[in-house]
């Protein structure tokens, strides 16, 4: 596939067109040497004073926060000396929702509804090419709140009446109601088939999203079909790589172990920032090259993660995959993708700049995703995603002992195979 001249890995000279959607920012809270954002309840007084905060406790001490009014997310959490794992942009938190090309405010866990592109994209008006400076959020993903419906110490439910079009014309009303609330360590065995180890902290969270079709006719596939597209929003290091299991087999049975052609096809351009090892893929989570790569319904194994060696972190994410193959809307920005319906449960980015050169992003950050099938909904009918979140930290031979049990994959050869 060609390259693509695509937002993220615009080149240099239109990079200035960027800024209206990053805000300034070191790799930790979106702004460069601020004590005000350097601890959990920094951000949460942050919060309090440019938008709302709603703090869940979970067992142990571990925390989080949500922002019903900064469109529902789930902003960061605790988990032992790591006092935020989410991306905050603060510089953005205090503009409010002022950007209508997208309102970049970080969040651990943000509702977005997809595809992104395509014939049946959301992200492009009518008609237009698919460049980096036409793309925008839809403007009921981009702003506004979400209404509180209920919430206790560890759990609060989100609602909210939405609209999105589609780049062929199709107009979906839907209602959204995410479930958010805390993991406790003793779910675990259940959630990952694990126990937590001595001298390892954690917090967990999770979304459970409900979409459902609030208009008066079914949706149909020759018209466009859309789900729920989760996206988690992590802090980036040098020591720090994301790894994405997927399921061996035969091209020809379940297609390609992964999708690297999102941005430039990361394994042509920058084959040292993206390598198989095993059964997965290992990838930079340093925010210096923008690149970015995803797995199908077929291949996922319904979890991926990420560790950042120098923070001592060990974050992995479990999703809904449905058990029989199902359609997932593609995102790739192509008019004719040939088949929109063949997208991927799992996607991975990294931000960043086109070359790796030079200082990190105005907004560093790598993303988790995953994204639901798209169905038929008739009228009042829904899907529901849920997307968990869990955050490990402590010492690093236990970490690499729940890193081999989920993900499947030695941390020790990580490390050597991408931060040598």
């Amino acid at each position: 596939m060609r390259r693509l001249d695509l937002g993220f890995g615009l080149p240099a000279a239109l990079l200035p067109l960027l800024a209206a959607c990053r805000g300034p920012g070191d790799a930790a809270h979106g702004k460069a040497g601020s004590m005000e954002l350097s601890t959990f309840d920094g951000i949460v007084a942050y919060l309090e004073g440019h938008a709302d905060a709603i703090v869940l406790e979970g067992d142990g001490g571990s925390r989080a926060v949500v922002s019903p009014r900064l469109q529902g997310r789930i902003v960061t959490a605790k988990v032992g000396a790591v006092e935020s794992t989410g991306f905050v942009n603060a510089a953005a938190i205090s503009k409010g929702d002022a950007d209508p090309q997208f309102n970049n405010h970080g969040g651990l866990d943000r509702f977005w509804i997809g595809p992104e592109a395509g014939p049946y994209g959301l992200y492009f008006p009518a008609g237009a090419d698919f460049h980096r400076t036409l793309w925008k959020v839809p403007p009921d993903l981009n702003s506004g709140s979400f209404r509180v419906a209920s919430r206790d110490a560890s759990r609060v439910v989100l609602a909210r009446d939405m609209e999105v079009a589609s780049y062929v014309g199709t107009r979906f009303l839907v209602a959204v109601e995410r479930e958010l609330g805390t993991l406790g360590s003793k779910g675990l065995p259940e959630e990952l088939g694990v126990s937590l180890p001595a001298g390892v902290r954690y917090t967990g969270v999770y979304s459970r999203n409900t979409l459902r079709n609030r208009g008066p006719e079914a949706w149909a596939p020759e018209k466009g079909l859309i789900g729920i597209w989760i996206l988690g929003m992590l802090n980036p290091s040098d020591s720090a790589v994301i790894i994405g299991p997927f399921r061996p087999g035969s091209d020809k049975d379940l297609g390609p172990p992964f999708n690297d052609e999102y941005f430039g096809k990361v394994t042509a351009e920058a084959p040292e920032r993206l390598k198989v090892l095993g059964n997965a893929v290992v990838f930079r989570a340093d925010s210096r090259r923008v690149g970015k790569f995803g797995i199908s319904q077929a291949r996922t194994t319904g979890v991926a993660g990420a560790v950042d060696f120098s923070a001592k972190l060990l974050t992995i994410v479990k999703f809904d995959v449905p058990p029989l193959p199902e359609r997932y809307g593609n995102g790739l920005w192509l008019k004719d993708q040939g088949e929109p319906y063949k997208g991927d449960a799992l996607q991975s980015y990294n931000n960043g700049v086109p070359d790796a050169q030079g200082p990190l992003p105005e907004a560093p950050f790598y993303e988790l995703e995953s994204a639901s099938p798209v169905r038929p909904l008739g009228p009042g009918e829904a899907i529901v995603h849920r997307h968990a979140t869990h955050h490990f930290q402590g010492d690093l031979e236990a970490l690499a002992t729940i890193a081999k049990q989920v993900l499947g994959v030695d941390l020790a050869a990580v490390r050597a195979a991408m931060l040598r």
